[in-house]
């Protein structure tokens, strides 16, 4: 009995030096360094449970797919927001593009396609092209053409770039009929509709008979440009297109008049139709500033904004003193004028311009102008004088003979 007792006391003290020994071997370890990561769940998205439904099927409930893994976010991950400090994207805001030049287009297809080729600026660094809309009303179609610009004061660089850009005019054309193209609300061109199934015809630009500048006595002035044009094929062979105007220089409107004569060779009636033609220029003219016209490549007219505040002018031929040809020593030779001419009045005339019209090959007949108040008006009794360069071009056959004449007084050359 003893002997038991002392094996049990035994076996005890040995279970108690084991669970001492045990609890030697897991003491705590030192605290790790590395940082502690937040946990970031994927929240249930609050869409309601959509329905899809099978031809043969019973709706089938199809729940929305949820991460169940956990997303680790590093405590040091940046935000999408801009830092305290830094400046933010600018807004920006629609604006209408500057216009360089519209030229219209037409393909050989059937049924033709129409296109209008529009370079348009983009002033700055900061500015970028946004696009066209295209309207048509009647015979008249309007293009808006934008870009996009911040809508305050920023710093960019002064780059002046410029978008190539090509509309297509889906609009249903009838053929033989004339239609307008306004591009940022200035009209840009005119075109006649082509007949798919007439003879085929190819644009040209027409020989030009006269160009006259003429003002509105309205407030403000409104500005016009008659074209007298030829029909160089005959009224069967030749037909009237239209024109393309643009201002791409601040003070210089250019104008192409062109027509549609036909491609093969075929009997052609010799009569030569004259085509007069008004092309609106707007009322953008600064008083007192000169603008130049340029139709198919040749100075035709210079013409003096209008001041809407000195009442109602008109249009009086200049006194020519006299006129000088110069001679530039170019090739091919550039021939100008020099026209010195007067006005009565220093005090109430205003020089206004000149036209030039070349009716026929070897003569250039040149009209200079000024501007008179209407009506009876009190005005200085001198005489003044203004003197002008007038460009004649340098299309001259070399010794032949031509005729300039200003307001009657003629100068006679031969071309070099």
């Amino acid at each position: 009995m003893k002997n038991r007792f002392t094996a049990v006391i035994g076996l005890a003290a040995m279970l108690l030096l084991l669970a001492s020994v045990a609890c030697t071997d897991h003491t705590p370890s030192a605290a790790r360094t590395q940082p502690s990561v937040g946990i970031q769940t994927t929240p249930l998205p609050t869409k309601p449970v959509e329905l899809v439904t099978g031809i043969d099927e019973k709706p089938t409930a199809i729940e929305p797919s949820v991460s169940a893994t956990p997303v680790a976010v590093s405590p040091t991950q940046p935000t999408t927001e801009p830092a305290s400090g830094q400046p933010s994207e600018p807004s920006m805001v629609e604006t209408p593009a500057p216009i360089e030049s519209v030229r219209f287009a037409v393909s050989d297809s059937d049924p033709p396609e129409y296109t209008l080729q529009i370079p348009s600026g983009i002033p700055s660094g900061c500015v970028k092209f946004n696009g066209y809309e295209t309207l048509q009303e009647g015979n008249t179609i309007f293009v808006n053409v934008t870009n996009m610009q911040p809508a305050q004061a920023i710093p960019c660089t002064a780059i002046y770039g410029q978008h190539e850009g090509e509309v297509v005019l889906d609009g249903g054309f009838v053929p033989g009929e004339s239609y307008t193209v306004v591009v940022n609300g200035n009209l840009t061109n005119s075109f006649t509709a082509r007949d798919p199934e007439g003879v085929k015809m190819a644009v040209a630009e027409s020989p030009i008979e006269r160009v006259e500048v003429t003002v509105s006595d309205a407030n403000p002035p409104e500005y016009f440009v008659q074209v007298i044009s030829r029909l160089p094929l005959g009224s069967s062979c030749s037909k009237f297109n239209g024109y393309d105007l643009s201002r791409r220089g601040a003070r210089i409107i250019r104008v192409t008049v062109t027509h549609l004569e036909v491609k093969e060779i075929m009997p052609c009636t010799r009569d030569l139709p004259v085509a007069m033609t008004e092309i609106f220029l707007g009322t953008e003219f600064n008083s007192g500033e000169s603008y130049k016209v340029i139709v198919n490549g040749e100075v035709t007219n210079s013409f003096v904004g209008r001041d809407t505040e000195g009442g109602k002018k008109v249009v009086k031929e200049s006194p020519v003193e006299s006129v000088e040809l110069i001679i530039l020593e170019s090739f091919p030779p550039q021939y100008r004028i020099k026209v010195v001419s007067t006005m009565s009045g220093s005090s109430c005339s205003q020089f206004n311009g000149y036209d030039i019209s070349r009716p026929f090959s070897n003569t250039i007949h040149v009209k200079v102008t000024y501007l008179f108040p209407a009506g009876e008006v009190m005005c200085t009794m001198d005489i003044a004088y203004a003197e002008t360069d007038i460009s004649l071009g340098s299309d001259f056959v070399s010794k032949e003979e031509y005729t300039v004449a200003v307001n009657g007084v003629t100068e006679t050359f031969i071309a070099q």
